[in-house]
């Protein structure tokens, strides 16, 4: 049975790295999938760390430097919600003949969106920020706004990364963990210094594939299991979950749940964020097409 459940795995790993190729948001998942499965068969009060090593070949042990707010639902909470668009970028990178398009944001024009965020007066928040506003009440800046980052590429670290700082802004970063040893996407030593930056890291699965095709140990796995890792890799819990394909049913959210996540992202298209749907949040897709002025245009304008 271990060797069946290994090999189906290994099938579903393979599958995601055709996948990953195409982009996280290509296509129909559903249907490629289910062929290639048949075919394998800030910053609060209260905070807490983790200190041990990542757990897997290629990462390195993880000492933490950086305590994160608890970011757990208190029993009966509120029933809020708060107007807080979630963008959502891939890829920052020119243009090359591997991936879908739109998925991949040209570098300047990346640096543009930044630039003209600010002007329009807006100002990124974190996962905590977030969260406080939700189930404490907190008090958000001005036109907040998060900017997410799928899938894990060097890009977050190379150009993601200094643009941030440049305009001294947050953004979030989820990240596929069974690819921190594969080329192209950062590797444990990058996710840390990520999150030694202040950034905010959330999990992304270990494989990028179909929750809702696995049997409930290979979702325990892509959902606890990948948790596990990316918190022996930061030192800390993490509390942030995105669905591959913002694909999920009842099962998922209910393994998501149970992993102990408190927020999860969809790819539904929205900007209201609600303690009624904590693990089923909307964002919104930033491509390659948008432009500086639509992306203030789309957030309501300055």
């Amino acid at each position: 049975m271990a060797r069946l459940q290994s090999a189906r795995l290994a099938g579903i790993a393979v599958l995601a790295g055709v996948l990953m190729l195409a982009g996280c948001g290509s296509g129909n998942p559903v249907s490629r999938a289910t062929a290639g499965l048949s075919g394998a068969k800030e910053r609060g009060r209260s905070g807490s760390r983790i200190v041990r090593g990542g757990g897997r070949r290629g990462a390195e042990s993880a000492v933490a430097t950086r305590t994160v707010p608890a970011l757990i639902v208190p029993r009966g909470g509120p029933s809020k919600s708060v107007q807080v668009p979630v963008l959502t970028y891939h890829r920052v990178a020119p243009l090359s003949a591997v991936g879908i398009t739109d998925l991949k944001v040209e570098p300047v024009n990346f640096a543009a969106e930044l630039g003209a965020l600010q002007a329009g007066g807006y100002h990124t928040v974190s996962q905590a920020q977030l969260f406080d506003a939700l189930y404490k009440g907190a008090k958000l800046p001005a036109k907040p706004v998060i900017i997410s980052v799928d899938d894990g590429y060097v890009d977050d670290i190379r150009t993601i990364l200094p643009d941030l700082k440049r305009f001294h802004m947050l953004a979030t970063f989820f990240v596929i963990t069974g690819r921190m040893t594969a080329p192209g996407f950062l590797s444990a030593r990058q996710i840390r210094q990520l999150d030694r930056a202040g950034m905010d890291v959330g999990d992304h699965t270990a494989h990028h594939v179909d929750l809702r095709l696995l049997t409930a140990t290979e979702l325990r796995s892509e959902t606890a299991g990948s948790k596990r890792v990316l918190e022996g890799v930061l030192g800390h819990p993490v509390y942030s979950f995105a669905y591959p394909f913002g694909a999920y049913n009842d099962n998922v959210v209910a393994a998501v749940r149970a992993a102990g996540f408190t927020m999860a992202y969809s790819t539904a298209a929205g900007t209201t964020e609600s303690t009624r749907a904590p693990l089923t949040m909307p964002r919104v897709h930033v491509g390659r097409a948008q432009t500086p002025s639509g992306i203030v245009s789309l957030l309501g304008g300055a």
